[in-house]
């Protein structure tokens, strides 16, 4: 049986130095925070967001090459798009070298509307074409930036690491802030969808020396979306887990670097929760 090489110290098995991550949705909260954790790891980090977010994507991208010393590129793509999606990784390819770690973050929320409405009110559009949307910005976008990365990195035969952001919401059914069920079933069903297609593929890959795991955040604190709502409603995001408070994105960053990095070379089609203790009540 082949041993696997690891360095001796167990802090720097979590160095991503000489590897190129790419992270999508990274002008939003939590893939900022994770560009930002593979360049302080020593990575060349490609940011990929939506065309429209191209700027604030080249904010990004300077911002942590000046802080961090490392080579960083913006790019916009439209990552349902499979033949977009190929094209960007052979331009990652060419300006930043082999693709080693990518974390398929890219996603949105779903609607406030119960599925049993035809009209959703909130995107005031047809009820089951934005439910159709939300499937393919969250689950089949992450279809096709996986299985595209995963052909790049077989090509190159190196293997890497591929990291899914499924959701809590995948697991359970949301039932706050009010003990109910306020947003269709949209954003739930993606998600679940990624943690099946997580342990899916990563049994197919893992043979090229690939691993493909996943974290499922649970209630993360953002500026945009909580800082608007009653103090009734935030205490009851707060009291329907153990932790009693939300999580801060930053909470989030070394779930994502261990499985970036050879600490995790034995994890495989895995998910980790970071929920707070909600799943166990």
């Amino acid at each position: 049986m082949k041993k696997t090489e690891l360095k001796e110290n167990v802090l720097d098995r979590f160095r991503l130095d000489h590897k190129t991550a790419v992270v999508t949705g990274a002008a939003g909260n939590i893939g900022y925070h994770t560009a930002m954790t593979f360049a302080q790891a020593g990575a060349a980090v490609a940011i990929v967001d939506l065309p429209q977010c191209l700027e604030r994507s080249e904010a990004v991208a300077k911002e942590l090459s000046e802080k961090y010393n490392v080579k960083t590129a913006a790019y916009g793509c439209n990552l349902v798009d499979a033949s977009a999606v190929t094209e960007l990784f052979d331009q990652i390819e060419k300006e930043l070298g082999s693709i080693d770690v990518v974390h398929n973050n890219a996603g949105v929320g779903g609607a406030l509307t119960p599925d049993i409405d035809p009209w959703d009110t909130e995107h005031h559009m047809d009820h089951l074409e934005h439910w159709k949307q939300v499937l393919d910005i969250n689950l089949v976008s992450q279809y096709i930036v996986a299985t595209t990365a995963a052909r790049v990195m077989i090509r190159e035969g190196h293997g890497g690491s591929i990291i899914n952001t499924a959701s809590m919401a995948g697991h359970v059914v949301n039932q706050a802030p009010m003990y109910e069920t306020l947003d269709d079933s949209s954003y739930g069903v993606s998600k679940a969808g990624v943690l099946y297609f997580t342990r899916h593929f990563a049994a197919q890959v893992i043979k090229y020396g690939i691993r493909v795991n996943s974290i499922s955040p649970g209630y993360c604190y953002s500026p945009g979306l909580h800082d608007g709502l009653s103090e009734e409603i935030l205490d009851c995001y707060v009291k329907t887990q153990p932790i009693m408070r939300m999580a801060d994105v930053e909470e989030l960053q070394g779930a994502v670097l261990y499985l970036a990095s050879d600490a995790s070379t034995y994890t495989v089609g895995h998910d980790i929760m970071l929920d707070g203790g909600h799943t166990i009540w």
